[in-house]
């Protein structure tokens, strides 16, 4: 199987949970321990934006997280239950007038530590893409 999935609640204290995932599908999957810091940044931001975000902690609704590798690709697709929101316009935080904007930089960061980042359902999920 090259597919791993998990579901959790829009709940913080669930990302726990998605830390043991990362985990065991690094394990799963032996993915190069360089890999590991940024996937399990990059995963951990997706989740925490579904949840508060996408989800608006509501915990009756569900963030699904998907992993899965390919041939020479490793991918992270986590889908909320939210609306989504406008990812064409992704600020980039490290310019002067962002410097000190406290929104924009997980997404920032996401694009920063993947190979590419594909939005899909209106922004609702998001694919994180590793080349391997």
């Amino acid at each position: 199987m090259n597919k791993l999935e998990i579901e959790i609640s829009s709940e913080i204290s669930n990302i726990v949970k998605i830390e043991n995932f990362i985990e065991n599908f690094i394990v799963y999957f032996q993915l190069p321990s360089e890999l590991y810091g940024k996937i399990s940044l990059s995963v951990i931001e997706a989740v925490n934006n579904a949840i508060l975000s996408g989800n608006k902690r509501q915990s009756d609704k569900k963030v699904t997280v998907i992993a899965e590798k390919m041939d020479n690709q490793f991918r992270v697709t986590v889908k909320d239950e939210g609306e989504g929101f406008d990812y064409t316009t992704i600020p980039d935080p490290t310019l002067p007038d962002n410097i000190k904007k406290v929104a924009g930089r997980g997404l920032y960061l996401m694009k920063t530590l993947s190979d590419d980042l594909i939005f899909e359902n209106n922004g609702a999920s998001v694919t994180i893409v590793f080349n391997l």
